[in-house]
């Protein structure tokens, strides 16, 4: 399985058909193409005479030469479109980090890495088959969570899935789907959809830190000392 499968598609809510200048664009070829419809028509009526010929040359040419203009301007106005999308709207990915104050936590992130803010953002995590218990996982990301009114630009929502030893291990969680449902500022839709494997974050540091051993050698002594006061108490 594809570590990410991305899909990205916007549904526009207005203007999407004559902002482009598809309309133009058709309107111009069309009236080109009766023109020169007619040009010839009339040429095949009066004989196609070297004097006349002559004639329709110029004509055909400056048709020529308009639709050409016509076709150019239209595509750079798509293309201008294109670019004042991409420089308004939102772009949600998700994918694991780390905690900056525990590596050896892993977690699940939705960062918005477009240029405009993403509104009423709703999560779908599909729950893999396993037995999330045995994970411990400190956040149960695979729950159904409320919308999210707003993710801003070039920031996160970010959960504390679990340590790393307990999802990668010997045999690490399975790969889950997740999807992605939000809007922009001017109410256009956008879906995106992810595949994400925790195997991405083995050796990044996922392992037990040295605190953390410390923490659990730590642990063993103080409860090996409360077995052994127990067992002095029993004795007397």
């Amino acid at each position: 399985m594809a570590k990410y499968s991305v899909r990205h598609d916007k549904t526009e809510v207005h203007g999407g058909f004559l902002s482009d200048g598809k309309v133009a664009l058709g309107l111009t070829i069309g009236l080109l193409s009766a023109i020169l419809f007619f040009v010839f028509g009339q040429q095949e009526i009066s004989g196609f005479g070297a004097q006349n010929s002559l004639r329709v040359i110029p004509i055909v040419v400056s048709l020529l030469v308009a639709g050409a203009s016509t076709t150019l301007a239209a595509k750079a106005l798509t293309e201008q479109s294109k670019a004042r999308e991409a420089a308004t709207d939102p772009v949600l990915i998700a994918h694991f980090g780390q905690r900056e104050d525990a590596r050896e936590v892993i977690t699940f992130n939705v960062s918005n890495v477009g240029a405009g803010a993403a509104l009423n953002v709703a999560l779908d995590i599909e729950e893999p088959a396993d037995n999330l218990l045995k994970r411990d996982l400190f956040v149960n990301i695979f729950d159904k969570h409320h919308i999210f009114t707003v993710i801003p630009h070039n920031k996160s929502v970010k959960f504390s899935l679990g340590v790393g030893w307990r999802l990668l291990g010997e045999k690490p969680l399975p790969p889950f789907a997740v999807s992605l449902v939000y809007e922009d500022l001017a109410g256009g839709e956008y879906r995106s959809n992810f595949v994400l494997d925790i195997r991405e974050m083995a050796k990044l540091g996922a392992d037990k830190s040295p605190e953390m051993r410390m923490v659990s050698a730590l642990e063993k002594i103080a409860l090996s000392v409360e077995q052994k006061n127990k067992s002095d108490v029993y004795a007397k």
